[in-house]
């Protein structure tokens, strides 16, 4: 293992000078070996790569015979890695199984001893033991040269060779051509593409063949590409006999795929997918049926058709492959195809479809009938119009408009821009509804409601909390009727009856920005909370800095004191900070509601609270057709006034209910 990892890293340090300048000429090779030493060694050269970019598979395991006899090699497949920083090794070295090697490195290991025979002579050549192992002994390869009829050998130099062995052959007598030499029979399959080699086994001082005449034998028969030179060389050292090798190999042509679209959105439904949350429950309002894009999404990316790879035989004769076939981008409304042909991208916020063979993007999602478990809940960037309610505890959000025939029930509704309920706002406390447009309902009961422009109803707001940045009319029904809760609007409420008959307590808040307002209650709870820790914190200082001053903190009270003057500082800045926003915030809500109004164009009940900015006025006794406005410091009554965008809005909302 140790000479292994040494060898690693030698080769390591010329891989970067290899990989700069050399290609491999395969990537993988088949290697007969004793050791994964030497499979790694020749298969680096063979693939003109470094030992740390290859991976190996055993495919037939070896023996290790006895004193050198009935040796089997080992049948290897390694692969290149090279070029390709994503492919890592199936296994790190140290988790290689290198248990075929251990006759190699073990710790205790005998002697052995080959005499092979070649054109250049009979050589001999002799391994030393490892450990306590024995040592060839010339007994032992007189016996080996007698019985293979060696009879005319130097002596000398086989007795020095057995004393002192050089660990590489050492010629030992002449070679004499004979009929004992090993002979190869050559097979070329039919198609051209793979040639092999069956070799003899020579017999006692017959000669093992020479890799260049086999080389030789392949050219004559026309073999001009694929020559495995690597592997007719090992199956000669390792003295393959008798088996089939495969020495040459065409390249199989490679057909080019065809080009294929990926879409980047389901374009089919294989029926609802419901996600699980960690605890197993299934979350059925995140069913993703609707599938919401925006202007410049890709929707589909075309994978280009890729070439075909020509194959070549054994002869050098070119097989044609096919090349991918090509496959058109067809864009449909609302999306156009990018100027390199590769991506169809979308034009418009929208819900992507798969129509006519077309992709296509609509500007208006449509929902059939409820938004309930069917549907889920509804993510949308462009119009929704919903045919039915919108059920308990599910969700609506739009980039746009949202328009709803139907009833919204303790649901969250969210749109940028306008909401349209054909009915109404049933919210059992717990609805939320927020848009930056108007919102017209038939009536809000329950809820809460917020809205950037105005609030349109016109049948009742009963105990509700109801906030706008405009105006807030409650006209055009039979009751028209704002009872119960909180109404905030930064410019008028106008409604035909203003309470109930029951003296219900109903808080109507004009001249203020409910978000201006929210935000000031906010900055003075944080006040009163810094207002309230931060003499503690001076009293602890005090005590520490006296403490200090009669020498050092000990360590847990000097990591209190630094704690402590941090957050008093931090405090101090936190409080500065706030009240520079307090301060801002009061002068934006002076400047607003300079004409802000409480109008009821049939009656007031008592138990009206009606609040002008920071003046209140409670109702005590009944009015009639009369408006409230601020003047100095007191809140005014006067005749009633009508609202003067009131027959706009009113048509507009009476206009969206009939749609």
């Amino acid at each position: 293992m140790d000479r292994l990892k040494d060898l690693l890293e030698m080769d390591q340090e010329k891989e970067s000078e290899r990989t700069a300048t050399l290609e491999p000429e395969y990537t993988e090779v088949e290697i007969y070996a004793f050791t994964i030493e030497d499979a790694l060694k020749k298969s680096a050269e063979a693939l003109k790569t470094s030992i740390i970019n290859l991976e190996y598979e055993i495919l037939e395991r070896g023996q290790n015979g006895f004193l050198g006899f009935g040796k089997k090699p080992f049948k290897i497949l390694v692969k290149s890695t090279a070029g390709s920083a994503s492919r890592p090794m199936e296994k790190p070295f140290d988790e290689m199984d290198l248990s075929f090697e251990q006759p190699a490195f073990a710790e205790n290991q005998d002697g052995t001893f080959k005499v092979f025979v070649t054109t250049e002579g009979i050589f001999l050549k002799i391994s030393s033991p490892v450990g306590k192992g024995t040592s060839v002994n010339l007994e032992e390869v007189q016996k080996e040269l007698i019985s293979r009829d060696i009879l005319k050998y130097n002596e000398n130099a086989v007795k020095n060779e057995v004393g002192n062995p050089k660990e590489k052959p050492v010629k030992i007598a002449e070679y004499i051509p004979s009929q004992l030499d090993s002979k190869f029979q050559l097979q070329i399959s039919p198609d051209e593409m793979k040639a092999f080699v069956t070799i003899s086994k020579p017999e006692k001082y017959g000669r093992q063949l020479n890799p260049s005449e086999i080389i030789s034998a392949l050219k004559s028969k026309k073999v001009a590409y694929g020559i495995k030179e690597i592997m007719i060389k090992d199956a000669i050292e390792n003295e393959l006999h008798n088996m089939p090798i495969m020495v040459a190999e065409g390249d199989m042509p490679i057909e080019g795929k065809d080009a294929q679209i990926k879409y980047h959105f389901k374009v089919e439904k294989d029926g609802v997918k419901f996600e699980i949350e960690e605890d197993g429950s299934v979350d059925f309002h995140k069913l993703d049926i609707v599938q919401s894009v925006v202007v410049g999404q890709v929707l589909a990316t075309k994978v280009l058709a890729e070439r075909g790879k020509s194959g070549k035989t054994l002869s050098s004769r070119i097989i044609p492959a096919r090349d991918g076939k090509d496959i058109k981008l067809i864009s449909g409304n609302n999306t156009h195809i990018s100027p390199d042909g590769t991506q169809i991208i979308a034009d418009i916020n929208g819900q992507v479809i798969f129509k006519n063979n077309k992709i296509q993007v609509e500007p208006v999602l449509e929902v059939s009938g409820d938004v309930d478990l069917s549907t889920g809940d509804i993510n949308f960037p462009g119009n929704i119009m919903i045919y039915g309610n919108v059920n308990d505890t599910f969700k609506v959000y739009s980039g746009a408009n949202i328009e709803i025939k139907g009833n919204i029930g303790k649901a969250s509704v969210v749109a940028e821009g306008n909401i349209i309920v054909r009915q109404g706002i049933q919210g059992k406390d717990e609805a939320k509804i927020v848009c930056a447009g108007d919102l017209y309902a038939k009536f809000i009961e329950r809820s809460n409601v917020k809205a950037e422009g105005y609030v349109v109803v016109s049948e009742v707001i009963l105990h509700s909390n109801v906030e706008c940045k405009q105006k807030i009319l409650c006209q055009g029904g039979k009751k028209s009727q704002i009872a119960g809760g909180r109404t905030r609007a930064l410019y008028e409420i106008n409604a035909k009856l203003l309470g109930a008959e029951s003296y219900t307590e109903t808080l109507l808040e004009v001249g203020v920005d409910p978000e201006a307002e929210d935000k000031l209650v906010e900055i003075h709870r944080r006040k009163d909370e810094i207002a309230k820790e931060l003499p503690e914190i001076t009293k602890q200082l005090a005590t520490l800095t006296q403490l200090q001053s009669t020498g050092p903190l000990p360590p847990e009270k000097e990591e209190q004191f630094n704690l402590l003057t941090i957050k008093n500082s931090e405090f101090r800045q936190e409080n500065g900070a706030l009240d520079e926003q307090l301060s801002q915030i009061e002068k934006y809500l002076d400047s607003l509601g300079k004409d802000a109004k409480v109008a009821a164009s049939k009656i007031v009940f008592p138990g009206v609270k009606v609040k002008i900015k920071k003046e209140v006025l409670i109702v005590k006794n009944e009015y009639k057709f009369v408006t409230f406005f601020k003047e100095g410091a007191n809140i005014r009554i006067a005749p009633y006034e009508k609202a003067k965008e009131m027959e706009e809005k009113l048509k507009a909302g009476e206009k969206a209910r009939k749609k």
